[in-house]
């Protein structure tokens, strides 16, 4: 377990397989540091491949975007109907609170998804 607020995981893991970002930026940048040099990869779903960073550190850096469709959407819902899927809220803000609603997420680091109502 590392603890984000008073440790940096890039001091702690080394010679990782592979990492999967879902964060990006400056996190993005510091987790080339974990991977094993010559096999390492790198899988970001917000960050286009560095290839300063990949040569620095030997390993390899792809990006996964995920395109939503009307198709797609409508399956994912009749899954979370069907209770396929479950969805952890951690909080609810109406949307005139959407600004609360950021700060909460940057300041909280919430374990669930941050929801604003219409």
């Amino acid at each position: 377990m590392i603890d984000y607020k008073t440790e940096n995981f890039e001091d702690i893991l080394h010679d990782y397989d592979g990492v999967f970002d879902t964060v990006g930026g400056d996190t993005y940048k510091r987790s080339f540091i974990v991977l094993k040099k010559g096999s390492g990869i790198i899988t970001s779903m917000l960050e286009q491949p560095n290839s300063e960073l990949m040569n620095r550190y030997g390993v390899k850096a792809f990006v996964q975007f995920t395109q939503a469709n009307r198709q797609l959407l409508t399956k994912l819902a009749e899954w979370v109907d069907q209770n396929n899927i479950k969805v952890n809220i951690d909080k609810t803000f109406s949307i005139d609170e959407a600004a609360n609603a950021l700060d909460y997420q940057k300041d909280v680091h919430p374990r669930g998804k941050v929801v604003l109502t219409v």
